[in-house]
């Protein structure tokens, strides 16, 4: 069973995180956030598994999310930065010696880059279902009768106003990644955010770097996800 535990961010209220140690562990860890409106929960699964096969993984709630326990407010790409690196340095604090990644799902792997490029001690990210261009993606399907993507399920920032800004952070941010390895994933059947989307994040993003698309939608992309990044680790740390 994961351990409960909650860790101070800078700007907003203490990030509520689990943590799956690891079973016959391997000297590696991952800081792991979810997508818009969702939680922990929806990782669950995929960090169980990586856990089970001796993966470190600290997953947490972004602050604002109804479905977590974090509490707080989100305003944007700043805060989700802010509750990711509390959590990236709380886990090198516990784990000092260990190879250190991030992870997300959508809104949680658009912060795991960002935070990688922003911390050089991090080896890499793992990039789950999120592209370039995701404003104009959210305003073709909002013309085509989307709402609110659940901004309801949010304390804070709407998803559209959330994104906003994001080519500029990745324009910030992506040439800092070079060096450190990242896998970037695409869903097959992705409806929020389109293969496509992901292929040109990829093909903008720095060496050494990886892409792969999935059989599987925008929600479960995660789950659907474990046997690719556990290979992709492997390569990368062999038991």
């Amino acid at each position: 069973m994961p351990d409960l535990l909650h860790v101070d961010a800078v700007t907003n209220a203490a990030i509520a995180v689990l943590h799956y140690p690891a079973r016959r562990p391997r000297n590696v860890q991952i800081i792991a956030g979810h997508g818009y409106s969702s939680s922990k929960h929806n990782l669950d699964f995929l960090c169980a598994f990586l856990a089970g096969h001796g993966i470190d993984v600290w997953s947490f709630d972004f602050p604002g999310h109804k479905l977590g326990a974090s509490g707080g407010l989100l305003r944007g790409i700043d805060d989700c930065i802010d509750a990711m690196e509390a959590v990236v340095a709380h886990a090198r604090v516990a784990a000092p010696t260990m190879a250190t990644y991030t992870m997300g799902h959508s809104m949680g792997a658009m912060t795991a880059l960002f935070c990688a490029a922003r911390n050089a001690e991090l080896q890499g990210a793992i990039a789950i279902t999120t592209g370039y261009g995701r404003p104009s993606a959210i305003a073709a399907l909002q013309r085509a009768g989307a709402s609110d993507f659940r901004s309801a399920w949010v304390n804070g920032v709407t998803l559209p106003d959330l994104v906003a800004d994001a080519e500029t952070y990745f324009q910030r941010h992506l040439p800092q990644l070079a060096g450190r390895d990242v896998l970037y994933i695409a869903g097959a059947r992705d409806a929020m955010v389109s293969p496509k989307s992901v292929q040109e994040l990829f093909e903008r993003a720095p060496e050494p770097k990886t892409f792969v698309t999935i059989d599987s939608d925008h929600t479960t992309a995660a789950e659907n996800a474990k046997s690719t990044i556990l290979a992709w680790l492997d390569e990368r740390h062999p038991r």
